[in-house]
């Protein structure tokens, strides 16, 4: 679209903002506990950032878009399926998704995070094997194609969106995107650790100027002491970094399986009073950018 017209739709929907693991509890009802899965609106496209276990959720309704469009004679666009790593929170919807056993469906699946060749089809071939799970990716008739890259690629995934990817420090490896569309951006930076000396300068000039950045808070700076070798960040260095980068919009993700609603509501409270344009994730929110 030209300059000077509408503004093409850019928006994020979180299906799981919940990490490590699940945590459907009488305590979490309103923020939810699936693990991490975050659809972006390019427009008319359809990029996912990973596949915990909120994917299924986001498969069944891509399936009624799907009924809806081929009664109006739509044509299907090709579903684009980014992943940061492979750890089970963020991989265990793969096998739930709707559209996989779609024969129409055409969907790409990228990952970086892993080393050599085949990397992206391995990740999915060993996750789907006895004695793990009892069928391979075989029972999919949806076309897919398996997409390598390796951090810091830029990918061109669909016309007019362009992902730039980054390494975090996170055991296994990670991969943070950046997705830039129609002149604004979104950043999903999860999974990583950080110094408590120092803030990470690579992922600041990474996200400077973003419109949104989602970001790993797994932890308070009061719990960080404890679990600094678990890989994760907490939702104040993410403050920090909206600050250090002047980032929009902040919006603190990849909740622990025991954090409530009420502590979430808490942190809500505390990271406002700093950083008036943040959000804690809950299933359901929706971000237009």
């Amino acid at each position: 679209m030209s300059s000077g017209t509408k503004k093409e739709l850019f928006k994020v929907r979180f299906w799981g903002a919940r990490g490590t693991m699940a945590s459907m509890a009488p305590n979490t009802p309103r923020y939810g506990g699936n693990t991490a899965c975050v659809e972006v609106n390019c427009g008319s496209e359809t990029l996912i950032l990973d596949a915990g276990s909120g994917l299924r959720l986001l498969g069944d309704e891509i399936m009624k878009r799907v009924k809806r469009s081929d009664a109006a004679g739509e044509k299907r666009k090709r579903l684009n399926l980014l992943f940061t790593h492979c750890h089970y929170d963020h991989i265990s919807g793969l096998p739930f998704f709707a559209p996989f056993f779609d024969p129409k469906a055409r969907i790409d699946i990228w990952s970086g995070h892993l080393e050599g060749p085949d990397k992206t089809e391995r990740m999915v071939l060993n996750y789907m094997r006895p004695p793990f799970f009892p069928v391979g990716p075989e029972v999919f008739s949806a076309k897919l194609r398996y997409r390598d890259f390796e951090p810091r690629d830029v990918l061109r995934p669909c016309p007019g969106v362009k992902v730039s990817t980054m390494s975090l420090d996170h055991h296994d490896n990670c991969v943070g995107f950046r997705i830039d569309f129609a002149g604004r951006s979104v950043c999903y930076i999860t999974d990583t650790t950080h110094n408590p000396e120092a803030i990470d300068e690579r992922i600041v000039e990474f996200v400077r100027g973003t419109d949104l950045m989602i970001y790993d808070g797994t932890y308070s700076d009061a719990e960080f002491p404890q679990f600094w070798n678990f890989g994760h960040s907490t939702w104040e260095e993410g403050m920090r970094i909206s600050q250090a980068a002047d980032v929009k919009r902040y919006c603190i993700f990849h909740h622990r399986p025991s954090r409530s609603d009420a502590a979430l509501d808490r942190i809500a409270a505390q990271c406002k009073a700093k950083f008036r344009r943040s959000y804690v994730a809950y299933e359901g929110l929706q971000l237009k950018l």
